[in-house]
């Protein structure tokens, strides 16, 4: 499952956006997807899904303030997964 995250940027520091589960066939499906632009929130989420045992995945990007004068930020995008992804 691809995300598209360039058309909207989250507003706030996080957000959880619920989605429905994918199929069985394409891997573990999606419980949740947060927005972070704090790395300890991340690190905190990763923690969590390794003692509950489940699979997750983290991608990371920058957003240009809509003013020119600031540098780019880095925001962080969770996706919380059914199980453990196969490698």
């Amino acid at each position: 499952m691809t995300v598209d995250i360039a058309a909207e940027t989250p507003e706030a520091d996080a957000e959880e956006t619920f989605e429905p589960a994918g199929d069985v066939a394409d891997g573990p499906s999606i419980i949740y997807t947060a927005y972070f632009t704090a790395a300890e929130e991340l690190v905190e989420h990763i923690r969590a899904a390794d003692v509950l045992n489940l699979g997750f995945r983290v991608e990371s990007y920058l957003v240009a303030p809509e003013e020119g004068s600031d540098p780019p930020q880095i925001e962080f995008e969770f996706t919380l997964l059914s199980e453990l992804p196969e490698r």
